[in-house]
């Protein structure tokens, strides 16, 4: 059986500083812009995002529990 490599926190870490840093950068394009169309896009990609880093901070969470109950 092949064994699932788990993320490690670095890893997390450098991830959800990219998905927060898109996420304010899309943040100040739906404030910025007339466009409606745009403005519906973008925020439903931050909302996605959102969940995304979310998870990603709910992983480290958990990778610092593993390491302390080990």
């Amino acid at each position: 059986m092949i064994k699932k490599k788990e993320p490690t926190v670095k890893y997390l870490v450098i991830m959800s500083s990219l998905l927060c840093l898109s996420t304010i950068l899309q943040s100040i394009v739906v404030v910025s812009t007339p466009h409606t169309f745009v403005r519906i896009v973008n925020l439903i990609s931050i909302v996605g995002a959102s969940g995304i880093v979310g998870a990603f901070i709910r992983e480290v969470f958990i990778l610092k529990d593993r390491s302390r109950g080990k």
